[in-house]
């Protein structure tokens, strides 16, 4: 018997373990057409650009936009990411040719997926029940797109899923029943049209987010069994009652928003929090009385908002006088007009019992109102609601807590499902989401660091800034550090996502760069709405209100959430992002400075660990706050006049036409607002804020308004429009 040489042997064998694997890997042909008719279908996305008969899909780089993943000769996985960002005002959907129906029956012959993420891409039309072709399908992300129409029922058989994510379409009316989805960890429906009730759900999930929906009536109570909810956010609804306690107190429950709802009630002051609670927001509902200890104590590591409402802690000036919020409870317990229609008797049981309850009410508040003013005789610079006066700011006079140095980031099983509040990237995912750090990413170098954009395998947008770490901070100490930015998370921020540290070292020194990872907002910057026509359209008087109201939010938020507060945050309307839903968010705002030391000549300055300076210290403006409540009068200018004032004398001039305006006839101050939003505006409102403008823009620093006082007035301002509105619909129904 002839044996083969041991050189041309093992070459034979590798050419057979070559074609093995080769034939392992090698797509059928079937599954090649689908992907081709795919192509088509979406009109020939630019993430599938090149694609041909011949192309290895099994074997293509992953990126940003494209991802393919094959098990034998079948593919498990497709991610495709679009540019098409549903937006207000905008139309970025597929042609009138395009069939969600066709879509999903090419879809179904990729029966083996378990991950299928088809990310802005216009996809239009009903959601078909054909979704549930996909037996082993884990991931179904179809966010970003123009689905509408209702949820499909089939959608509850797909027993295997763990993550469905339909966030930012046009769905409507009643969620299915998603109880039978045993697996589910997250479920993101956020920002459609949902409702009326509140959804029926597994308490297997770890991330629900519902926000910005149209879901009426009480948090229900069985979310009491939710052990593993560790992110919940039921903001921008319509839901009213009270606060479930538990809601406090669930063992994972990391992040809770309520806000901007119609919540009543009062907080019992003993209901306990989660220990790994680390942000609250309660703003922008009615409630009433204290807050529970565990909120009040604030630690370092725990953020609370609760502006908007009427409760007795905290600065009285975020707060609506208790009239609002009794009155919000009385439209609560109101029976519907056909509920009444039965009988006299009835109707006058009723209209008593209303009776009674508006007198107790205003009894109430005349007697808390005059507790109040005699509290307050000696203070000469009480808030007036027709006539705003500034006042020192006591955010800064409060006792805060040091550094948590227990503060850990969120837990292992939401990494695991890629949505976090705050992780740690590995330099390899960076690396990805920006193409290796490609100089066409890089659009901003300067003394604040190099700022890249790219685009997680998801679709999520980002921006990484590079810092390098002063030599100052030792190492182990940066962590604690670190802790500090983590807390940089607030619905009107450009909110940080997370860190990656990196260390290169040369013949001399070892150099670390810290890579912090934030969103990136794409749909504009609120200058550009208030200058390209196709956008002002956009922007009338509520919508502008908002904006700026939004970002007094954030910055009040920069001004308190660590100490020293972050201050001198460079604010102009070209560093105020508007997302998809015209949501104001801060782009630019400073890292946080750690407390002063002295330096060789015995001055004290703020230490900056990740700024890139040689000794590690800055000039803080000495009225840091001061000036950012200057830049956000200048911005407030601009809202209401649509003028950008580049210089200092155009602002001058701005200010003077404002400040004549004010004081001669209503007139002229409507003459003086953009004619854009002429005729969407309550004069009353308008004058308001060009009132807390003026006071933003004084030129001694020291008779500027704190940010607690321009928020206070801002808000005001919003309730004069809200009512003009009501009222005007009224008078056009009539």
């Amino acid at each position: 018997m002839r044996f083969l040489s041991p050189p041309m042997g093992a070459s034979l064998l590798l050419l057979l373990l070559l074609f093995v694997v080769s034939d392992a890997q090698q797509l059928s042909p079937s599954q090649s057409k689908t992907l081709l008719r795919l192509q088509g279908l979406l009109e020939y996305p630019p993430a599938l650009a090149g694609w041909s008969r011949s192309t290895p899909f099994c074997y293509l780089p992953p990126s940003a936009s494209l991802a393919v993943a094959c098990s034998g000769n079948r593919i498990v996985e497709l991610v495709i990411v679009g540019d098409r960002l549903a937006s207000p005002g905008a139309r970025n959907a597929l042609s009138p040719a395009f069939s969600s129906d066709s879509l999903f029956t090419t879809l179904s012959r990729l029966p083996s997926l378990t991950r299928l993420s088809l990310v802005a891409l216009g996809l239009w039309g009903p959601l078909p029940g054909k979704v549930d072709r996909f037996p082993s399908l884990k991931v179904l992300n179809l966010s970003s797109n123009y689905f509408s129409g209702s949820i499909p029922l089939e959608i509850s058989t797909m027993t295997s899923l763990q993550n469905l994510v339909l966030s930012g379409n046009y769905l409507s009316g009643s969620v299915p029943d998603l109880k039978p989805l045993s697996s589910l960890l997250e479920l993101n429906i956020g920002e459609n049209r949902l409702g009326p009730e509140f959804p029926s759900l597994s308490n297997s999930l770890v991330i629900l987010v519902l926000k910005n929906n149209s879901l009426v009536g009480k948090i229900p109570a069985n979310l009491g069994a939710f052990h593993q909810l560790a992110m919940l956010d039921l903001s921008s609804n319509h839901l009213s009652g009270r606060i479930p306690p538990f809601l406090f107190s669930l063992r994972s429950m990391q992040h809770l928003d309520l806000s901007d709802n119609k919540i009543t009630g009062q907080i019992a002051g003993n209901v306990p929090c989660s220990n790994v609670l680390e942000f609250v927001d309660l703003s922008n509902n009615h409630l009433v009385g204290g807050l529970p200890s565990c909120l009040r104590s604030n630690p370092s590591s725990r953020v609370v908002l609760t502006s908007g409402n009427c409760l007795n802690a905290g600065d009285l000036r975020n707060q609506h006088p208790n009239v609002y919020c009794d009155g919000a409870a009385l439209a609560a317990v109101l029976p519907p007009a056909n509920k009444i229609s039965g009988s006299k008797s009835k109707v006058g049981v009723i209209l008593g019992i209303v009776g009674g309850v508006i007198g107790g009410a205003a009894l109430l508040g005349l007697l808390i109102f005059l507790v109040f003013r005699r509290t307050r005789t000696n203070e000469s610079n009480a808030i007036v609601l027709h006539k705003p006066i500034a006042a020192k700011s006591l955010a800064q006079d409060t006792p805060r807590s040091p550094i948590d140095a227990g503060f850990k980031f969120q837990s292992a099983r939401m990494e695991s499902i890629g949505l976090t509040p705050y992780r740690v990237f590995s330099i390899e995912e960076l690396k990805q989401a920006t193409n290796n750090f490609d100089p066409s990413n890089l659009f901003e170098d300067s003394a604040r660091g190099q700022f890249y954009k790219g685009q997680f395998q998801e679709g999520s947008l980002i921006v990484v800034r590079l810092l390098k770490l002063n030599p100052k901070l030792l190492y182990q100490n940066l962590h604690q550090y670190l802790e500090l930015i983590a807390k940089l998370r607030h619905h009107h921020l450009a909110s940080i996502l997370g860190h990656c540290i990196t260390s290169s070292q040369d013949s001399v020194n070892t150099t670390t760069i810290v890579h912090i990872v934030s969103e990136h907002v794409t749909n504009g910057t609120l200058r550009s709405h208030l200058t390209e026509w196709r956008k002002r359209e956009l922007l009338k008087w509520p919508q502008r209100l908002a904006a700026v109201t939004g970002v007094a939010r954030g910055i009040q938020f920069l001004h308190t959430v660590t100490v020293p507060g972050i201050i001198g945050n460079h604010l102009d309307t070209d560093s105020i992002k508007l997302d998809k839903t015209l949501t104001a968010k801060i782009s630019r705002y400073d890292l946080p400075v750690l407390p002063k030391s002295k330096n060789k000549a015995g001055y004290e300055r703020p230490f900056v660990p990740l700024d890139g300076r040689d000794d590690g210290s800055v000039d803080i403006l000495d009225h840091g706050e001061e000036e950012d409540i200057y830049r956000l009068g200048l911005v407030l200018l601009e809202v209401i006049t649509g003028k950008h004032s580049g210089s200092d004398r155009d602002a001058d001039s701005l200010r003077s036409q404002l400040h004549g305006s004010l004081l001669d006839s209503p007139a002229d101050l409507k003459g003086l607002a953009d004619p854009t939003i002429r005729g969407t505006f309550a004069a009353d409102s308008l004058r308001t804020a060009a009132e807390i403008a003026l006071k933003c823009l004084s030129v001694d620093p020291s008779q500027r308004p704190s940010i607690d006082d321009v928020l206070w007035n801002l808000q005001y301002s919003g309730q004069i429009q809200d009512g003009w509105a009501m009222a005007e619909n009224s008078s056009n129904q009539v």
